[in-house]
């Protein structure tokens, strides 16, 4: 099987909502984007997760993917990205889709979204100590006054002493099961989600031949797409072997 030609069907998307056109399609086409890169949220916080993990097991250094940097800072800033990454696939509203509710959560799931939202909400996106956070607080703070004796004389000092939690174990423990059980959600929907944007395509085409007859300008360019040189070439050559499916990675993106 031989591919002979790849539609980017967003950006089509963006110039039928522009024109205000066939609107299921673009709605179903937007849909079928929010699915993928919200499960590519949900996949980098469970990697996110399992890195703390790694960290905390005492692994050698070739096995940490990110290094020279001190185990506070790296089981931190992982367990933030985790828990944004987490918030932003589940609630945050914005210009992509919202695909995943509560409604199918049981009891312990529901108790730890909302842990995990209490935790982005109030601790992460604006300071907060975490007092409620079921672990234990995030960030603990105290003033306090030292008294001295120097000889006969006597001396004091006022210094301020903070302690925080890069991460907590437990929760981390309970937010990687619950991203599972949302994995397992957009998996269970994610192959209808591209089945009906494939179906509004057809419907489209059929009801307007224009449409079907602009399709070429349409093509896939990974150039334009990617970040640079280097993913572009790369992309390519994943499509040339007709093995890029669902893809998602990073490279280094050269100084300017």
């Amino acid at each position: 099987m031989r591919v002979v030609g790849r539609i980017d069907l967003t950006k089509l998307a963006q110039e039928l909502r522009s024109s205000g056109r066939h609107d299921a399609l673009v709605k179903a086409v937007d849909r079928a984007a929010a699915a993928g890169s919200i499960r590519e949220d949900l996949r980098t916080a469970l990697d996110s997760l399992r890195q703390i993990l790694v960290i905390q097991n005492g692994a050698p250094a070739s096995e940490i993917d990110v290094s020279l940097h001190a185990e506070t800072v790296l089981t931190g800033a992982l367990f933030t990205q985790a828990v944004v990454l987490y918030a932003r696939a589940t609630k945050t509203e914005g210009d992509r889709p919202r695909l995943l509710g509560e409604t199918k959560l049981n009891t312990k799931q529901r108790l730890i979204h909302d842990e995990a939202m209490n935790l982005r909400n109030n601790v992460v996106a604006h300071f907060g100590r975490g007092d409620t956070f079921l672990d234990g607080p995030l960030v603990k703070e105290a003033v306090v006054l030292s008294l001295y004796l120097d000889g006969d004389r006597r001396k004091k000092r006022i210094g301020a002493y903070t302690t925080r939690a890069a991460h907590k174990v437990a929760f981390a423990a309970r937010l990687a099961e619950l991203v599972q059980v949302r994995l397992g959600e957009i998996a269970n929907r994610y192959q209808r989600l591209f089945d009906t944007a494939d179906f509004e395509l057809e419907a489209a085409v059929a009801s307007d031949p224009d449409l079907g007859r602009s399709l070429p300008r349409f093509a896939f360019d990974a150039d334009t797409f990617c970040a640079s040189r280097e993913a572009a070439d790369h992309l390519r050559a994943q499509l040339d072997a007709d093995v890029a499916q669902d893809l998602d990675y990073a490279v280094r993106v050269p100084k300017p």
